[in-house]
């Protein structure tokens, strides 16, 4: 899932000025959608058919400490998950290929939605999600995270 990349970006005149308006762009439009489409608004999805209950706070900055320690809690998981697969494959010497990459994915995912619901969301009072809301849930993470991962396969010249 988290590889480890090289990024290589060279940028000049005109193709600098179109990158940061592009910056700018894409930043204006996350600071004005994530309010609608972000945690709350993933929350409000969820709560509307039933599938998440969250408790909240009175003070902004009790609910920044408790969300914001729930969604650490949540990426450190995902990448734990994932450092452990990473590890027993390398241990039994089974070359990393689009399936093995895939069944690894799939039980990761298998495996955080079951230690999600049964140990992270019990150790929160305030926050109270079904099944089927943890299943949708861990499901757009890893959609997300496979986008932002996906690889170009590589030309081979002949």
């Amino acid at each position: 899932m988290f590889r480890n990349k090289k990024i290589k970006i060279r940028v000049s005149g005109w193709s600098a000025l179109l990158l940061i308006i592009a910056i700018l762009a894409i930043s204006l439009t996350l600071a004005i959608s994530v309010p609608y489409f972000g945690f709350y608004g993933l929350y409000n999805i969820l709560a509307k058919f039933n599938l998440a209950s969250i408790d909240i706070f009175e003070k902004w900055y009790q609910d920044l400490f408790y969300f914001g320690w729930f969604i650490i809690l949540i990426f450190s998981m995902i990448i734990l998950l994932d450092l452990f697969c990473l590890f027993i494959i390398a241990s039994c010497n089974i070359k990393l290929t689009k399936s093995v990459d895939t069944i690894s994915t799939i039980m990761q995912f298998a495996i955080s939605v079951v230690l999600f619901k049964k140990f992270i969301v019990a150790g929160f009072e305030r926050i109270d999600v079904t099944w089927a809301g943890t299943f949708i849930l861990f499901l757009l993470l890893y959609v997300v995270v496979a986008v932002f991962s996906y690889e170009k396969p590589k030309k081979v010249n002949k």
